[in-house]
């Protein structure tokens, strides 16, 4: 009895893990023939037509692109198929989108 309780624990303990881990996605971009297109979420559109640009310009074939939400905004994840020296053009084409917050980044007046 109390080893099913404790599995039953672990379980629902996985399942709430793997359920934040996957809220943390905003979206992920795959890449196909040199075409970006958003798999999953919303991608910025002008970052698609960036990630476009990107993959043909370096002839990638194939490779995956993920947002994911961390607490400094979103962070750009690469696939293993997408070669280190092609992350900066990416993110070079990469605009976080403003969320509407306060002006921020000004000095008090006085």
């Amino acid at each position: 009895m109390l080893l099913t309780l404790a599995v039953m624990l672990l379980i629902l303990l996985l399942g709430l893990v793997l359920l934040l881990w996957h809220a943390r996605t905003a979206f992920v971009i795959t890449l196909e023939k040199g075409r970006a297109r958003t798999l999953r979420g919303t991608a910025p559109p002008g970052f698609l037509r960036g990630c476009d640009e990107v993959a043909r310009m370096y002839r990638l074939t194939q490779g995956r692109i993920s947002g994911v939400r961390t607490a400094h905004g979103v962070q750009l994840r690469f696939s293993r198929e997408i070669p280190a020296h092609v992350h900066q053009p990416f993110r070079n084409v990469w605009t976080p989108p403003t969320d509407g917050g306060g002006g921020g980044g000004h000095r008090a007046a006085g």
